[in-house]
Formats: structure tokens, C-alpha cells, sequence
């Protein structure tokens, strides 16, 4: 089981951390995933900024299959994923123009970070918000394609009165 560690002592450090997760123990992905079957592996890596800030590096990848919003089938993805977290003492101190590299992200230093929780945030950010096999690949078919050409409003276009 992944451990929680103190963010910034792990970072001063330059502590290593790595594992593999089963998809089963990362919940906020039950209603995205097609099935729990799969892994997800990561490293985590303290280091101290050019300013002297205490930040973590991490990388997670591995393979998950998710539900295509087109035809509701299997759709397998490969997520490669690395973020730096650079850590500062308070929330107001966080400057948004200093952030914009999209792989680095400010965030509040606390005493106590659940590397579980944030393997599975950074798994869940990773995810395509309507994830579509290639329309050439997926199993739904235009209408056209079946067969049925009419709307199924076209019947209700023939009973409106003027």
C-alpha cells in the first residue's frame, strides 16, 4: 500500500517512492472505467526547485479500458502522465502567472500527502472527458448505415397540423 509522507521532508530529502496500483483501488474511477482489470504504475521523486522550493515529480502510466460515449463499448487507453508539484507554504501565495507550464502545478504544502489519492487524481485528470473509439472503429452506426434512414421524428413531422 502506498504510504502518506510529509511533502516537504520527502522532498528535501530527495526521496524515491514507486509501485504498481490494481485500477480495483482507486474508487473514483468505478464509474469511468469499462472494468477494474489493469494496473497503473508510478514513481514518485522529491526534489528542490531553483528557488529553493521543496517539489515532487511524479509519473504514472498503464493501460485501462473506459466506456466509448459513442457506442458504449470497450475502449482501451494507454496513460503516460508526469507532473511536477512544486509546494508552497500557503494557498494565497500561489501566483497563476507563475503556472503556466501545463506539467507543473502549485500546490499548498500539508503535513500529510496520501500518495494513493494523488496517483488517482493525477489518473483521473489524465482521462479524456468523452473518451470515442475512432468513428472508422466503433461499433455504433449512423442511422443511415442501418438502415433507417427516417427520423424518428419524421412521423410526428406527418400528424402536426397547420
Amino acid at each position: 500500500m502506498p504510504p502518506v509522507i510529509d511533502p516537504a521532508r520527502f522532498a528535501r530529502d530527495q526521496s524515491r517512492l514507486s509501485g504498481m496500483l490494481s485500477l480495483a483501488r482507486l474508487p473514483r474511477l468505478a464509474d469511468v472505467l469499462f472494468d477494474h482489470q489493469g494496473n497503473v504504475n508510478y514513481e514518485l521523486q522529491g526534489y528542490t526547485t531553483a528557488n529553493g522550493q521543496p517539489a515532487l515529480h511524479l509519473s504514472v502510466g498503464g493501460d485501462l479500458a473506459v466506456r466509448c460515449q459513442r457506442c458504449l463499448e470497450r475502449l482501451p487507453l494507454h496513460i503516460e502522465v508526469t507532473r511536477d508539484l512544486v509546494l508552497i507554504a500557503e494557498a494565497r501565495d500561489i501566483d497563476p502567472v507563475d503556472d503556466e507550464d501545463d506539467d507543473t502545478d502549485t500546490i499548498p504544502g500539508v503535513a500529510a500527502l496520501d500518495v494513493l489519492d494523488l496517483v488517482e487524481q493525477e489518473v483521473v485528470l489524465s482521462l479524456p472527458m468523452a473518451p470515442r473509439h475512432p468513428e472508422e472503429a466503433c461499433e455504433a452506426q449512423p442511422a443511415a448505415q442501418t438502415g433507417n434512414a427516417s427520423s424518428p421524428f419524421s412521423a410526428l413531422a406527418g400528424l402536426k397540423r397547420y
